[in-house]
């Protein structure tokens, strides 16, 4: 008795990421032959933007190494400024990976899910998309709150105050609007592309949980109480068994690929987010809390933390839910099937003894414990 299957179309779920990177010029496009020069023209302005702000703030820095004040006002931004450019890096040089994650979430294995499987596939990324929501939120605050700060710090005695203290060639007061624009211009464009980035590898890691999900469904639904005596007898139960394997096996595989595609990027934005996140803290305790710039900090703060937040728990659920794999064939009433079915199930639950996981640069894994151990740390300094 076989199943009415549909096919589910993942790239869905993250097309507004795809677009949006593709118009900055950095997914890569299978169609570019009549945008090829827009798209170049593209990514070589958000670089240069993104480039010029960073030297522009790393000079100041040095040329300011005696003030331990503006030092630490600067670095913060810095630190995040390098910490996108690296990410930004990392991207770029695997894009044919990003192709090849597409292609593997169009396989048949993956698209054909049944009327059961699709609400699981909805929830996972219903919410995932709402989390999406609020880290784009707290994004544009923060670029927001960057914008209005120069004209309510009361405290500044700097009626041309820019949003960020950064080197010009040239005096910057002779010009103060036009800088002032190209400041908040550079910190919208690395803010709308590296959440774009955050959001496209989250909702990589939420498709490969949501099928892990989907998966456990179709262990535990080999053997149906309506049909069991006919399944047993004509060996259907193999076949569905059979693909599950493939399955399970290909999914393995998506993780794997997803993992040598962002983590180096996720290591480097991991480690300089909680950097700028006790630079942020330090920030805080010297500065008074009814200033603006508290506010901002405050919403800087939070950003960061949601951010890195974000890959620790879908990290933590895509082990939990490969862990809970084992359970799955323990409930198939294997008891009444043949023995190559047991055997089987027996293979798959010892290979499910190590959980699908994501590791950061190959260092550490995206874990709940990483973010507590993180947050210790943060709480130390």
């Amino acid at each position: 008795m076989k199943e009415d299957k549909e096919t589910y179309n993942f790239l869905d779920s993250f097309k507004t990421e795809k677009l949006f990177l593709t118009v900055a010029g950095f997914y890569p496009c299978k169609n570019l032959k009549y945008i090829r020069i827009l798209v170049i023209s593209s990514a070589i302005f958000n670089l240069s933007i993104a480039w010029l702000q960073f030297l522009a703030l790393l000079t100041f820095m040095f040329f300011s190494l005696p003030d331990i004040s503006k030092v630490s006002e600067i670095l913060l931004f810095c630190t995040t400024q390098f910490a996108f450019l690296i990410k930004l890096t990392n991207f770029i040089l695997n894009k044919n990976s990003l192709l090849q994650l597409e292609v593997t979430l169009q396989n048949k294995l993956f698209t054909l899910v049944t009327a059961d499987e699709k609400p699981i596939l909805t929830r996972y990324l219903r919410d995932g998309k709402f989390i999406a929501k609020v880290y784009r939120l707290l994004c544009f605050l923060v670029v927001v709150f960057y914008a209005i700060f120069p004209f309510m710090d009361s405290q500044s005695e700097n009626k041309h105050k820019l949003p960020l203290p950064a080197w010009f060639p040239f005096n910057p007061d002779d010009h103060y609007y036009l800088v002032f624009c190209g400041e908040i211009l550079s910190i919208a464009l690395g803010a709308w592309i590296n959440s774009n980035i955050d959001i496209l590898t989250i909702m990589m890691i939420i498709l490969a949980t949501a099928l892990f999900e989907v998966l456990k469904q179709r262990l535990r639904n080999i053997l149906k109480p309506a049909d069991k005596v006919e399944i047993v007898q004509d060996g259907l139960v193999n076949e569905r068994l059979k693909v599950c394997v493939f399955q399970y096996d290909y999914l393995l595989r998506f993780v794997s690929q997803i993992e040598a595609t962002f983590s180096k990027g996720i290591f480097i934005q991991f480690f300089c987010s909680v950097v700028v996140i006790c630079l942020t803290g330090f920030q805080m305790l010297v500065i008074s809390f009814k200033s603006m710039q508290f506010v901002l900090l405050i919403i800087y703060f939070s950003c960061m933390m949601c951010q890195i937040a974000m890959y620790c728990w879908y990290g933590q659920m895509i082990a939990e839910s490969s862990d809970e794999i084992t359970q799955a064939c323990y409930f198939v009433e294997w008891n009444v099937c043949n023995v190559n079915v047991q055997k089987t199930l027996i293979v798959i639950m010892e290979r499910a003894k190590r959980p699908a996981v994501l590791r950061a640069g190959g260092f550490f894994v995206l874990s709940i414990p990483t973010l507590m151990t993180a947050s210790n740390i943060q709480s130390y300094k």
